[in-house]
């Protein structure tokens, strides 16, 4: 095995992690089919204080050996090896960080465009229930293949191939999103120069929503685009107490002004609008791509420590997002905006404090998914160009930054030009639906198709209740996946009105 040089100061990121493993993969396939064609060939394995001793493998276990020891020692070297781990509370109060987010403020005007208040609730729990299972199939299958990201769970579960597929995808979720925490940045700057400047206030180069957006990302998010991401995990407990103050001062505004108020709806026949909210409801539940990382993290790595921590945390969220959408409805009816804060009124300081807030939580979240994206777009890089892993682990730091500095740069680039949040949620919301709901759904189909081959027909009843469940869940993603989208590009071609803050 050849020797991998990583730079002074620089640790190896999962990139490395992933191509040893997707190596490991692949060199097990072949071995299934050329072990017993393989000479054998003497190896010199020496151990420290003992004498040596001669171990005979096949070229391919050879082969297998060698990745997995290097993957260990990656492993060694991540932020993962060196915790003692956390209890399932802790883990819950992750999982809420992670789904808790720009979601929540398209959620009053997805339940207008659901048909009402009694069509927008039914979905939102049905399709949370889902979101729910899936994270539990999620935990049983990193639990099987001790993995530590989602692209690994793909590849030990499915294929390469669809290893690459989910890397893909999260690359461009991850990025759009970006390109969101942007655009709310730029919508709360907008609304502080307008309630305390006045209406013309763009006219100003340096109070135009171009310039604003693209200094405070400058000075704020780009130095933590390079950190580790564990470096960044104490902001997040800063992210989930502003949402929680976000919704309180939904509720508040609701009992305490008197806004401008369009019609109510409450139930609407037509099943055509009744699922407009389902991919504001996948935007805004989908953690799954972070779950993996922190099963990992627990202290006990059971399925039913993790299910317990999966339960409570989607309750949390079902909570704040049911609270806020229904009070944020009600307050303005068929006014409230695609941007729920922007319909109150900023001159109110709990109403600024939420505006600041929000924009902090962008700034903390906004590295955290950078890093998830350059992790997935610097695994393709390392696949494509079929680079070893010593390869890899030596261009790795200059790949990192060159990778993140691109990003950045275009994140900007199409935050400015995007006029709102609701045409992103959207196209958001159908690659959410392959996190939440087809991507389980395979794992759970390998799942049941390993436990055939070892117990046989002697669960047959069981297992085929299992298949149907995972065919629901793939059924279910890809009809979730083609409404979000449709509605995301009808969004694009037909975008709403939309009233300019500056004039």
């Amino acid at each position: 095995m050849s020797e991998i040089h990583i730079p002074e100061g620089d640790d190896p990121d999962g990139v490395v992690i992933a191509t040893v493993a997707t190596r490991a993969a692949r060199s097990r396939e072949r071995s299934t089919s050329s072990r017993n064609h393989q000479p054998v060939v003497g190896l010199i394995t020496p151990h420290p204080h003992e004498e040596d001793t001669e171990e005979l493998l096949p070229n391919d276990e050879l082969v297998e050996d060698a990745d997995q020891d290097l993957f260990m020692s990656c492993q060694l070297t991540s932020s993962f090896g060196e915790e003692k781990g956390i209890t399932w509370y802790k883990a819950m109060f992750l999982i809420v960080n992670a789904a808790l987010g720009a979601g929540l403020l398209n959620f009053p005007r997805a339940f207008h465009e659901a048909g009402g208040i009694v069509s927008g609730n039914l979905v939102h729990i049905i399709f949370t229930s889902f979101a729910l299972g899936s994270l539990i199939i999620i935990a049983r299958c990193a639990s099987e293949r001790n993995c530590k990201t989602y692209q690994e769970l793909i590849l030990h579960m499915c294929s390469p191939g669809w290893n690459v597929v989910a890397s893909v995808c999260i690359s461009i979720y991850c990025f759009v999103t970006c390109i969101t925490f942007i655009i709310i940045i730029g919508d709360q700057f907008d609304r502080a120069f307008a309630s305390y400047v006045g209406s013309d206030f763009c006219h100003s180069w340096y109070l135009n929503r171009k310039f604003t957006m693209t200094i405070s990302s400058l000075l704020l998010v780009f130095p933590c685009c390079f950190k580790r991401i564990d470096g960044l995990r104490f902001m997040s407990y800063v992210g989930v107490l502003a949402i929680w103050y976000l919704m309180a001062v939904i509720v508040a505004e609701f009992y305490t002004k008197n806004y401008p108020k369009g019609p109510v709806l409450y139930y609407d026949l037509e099943w055509s609008q009744i699922f407009n909210v389902v991919p504001t409801i996948c935007f805004g539940y989908q953690c799954h791509v972070s779950s993996v990382p922190i099963y990992s993290c627990l202290k006990q790595r059971d399925s039913w420590t993790f299910t317990k921590a999966c339960v409570s945390a989607v309750l949390v969220c079902l909570v704040v997002y049911t609270i806020s959408a229904n009070y944020g409805y009600l307050t303005f009816g068929s006014l409230v905006d695609a941007d729920v804060l922007l319909s109150y009124d900023a001159l109110e300081p709990q109403v600024l404090i939420a505006d600041i807030l929000l924009a902090v939580k962008s700034w903390t979240t906004f590295p955290i998914l950078l890093f998830c994206v350059r992790e997935a777009m610097g695994d393709l890089y390392v696949q494509m160009r079929s680079l070893s892993p010593a390869e890899a682990a030596v261009k790795e730091p200059l790949r990192r930054k060159v990778i993140a500095v691109f990003l950045w740069a275009a994140s900007i680039v199409f935050a400015v030009f995007t006029p709102n949040i609701n045409i992103v949620v959207k196209l958001l919301g159908s690659l959410a639906a392959i996190f939440i709901f087809v991507f389980p759904g395979m794992c759970m189909v390998q799942l049941v198709l390993a436990d055939m081959e070892i117990n046989g027909t002697t669960s047959r009843c069981r297992n085929a209740a299992l298949f149907l469940v995972a065919a629901a869940y793939i059924v279910v993603g890809m009809f979730a996946f083609g409404l979000a989208f449709t509605l995301g590009i009808q969004h694009i071609l037909h975008p709403d009105s939309v009233v300019p803050i500056c004039k």
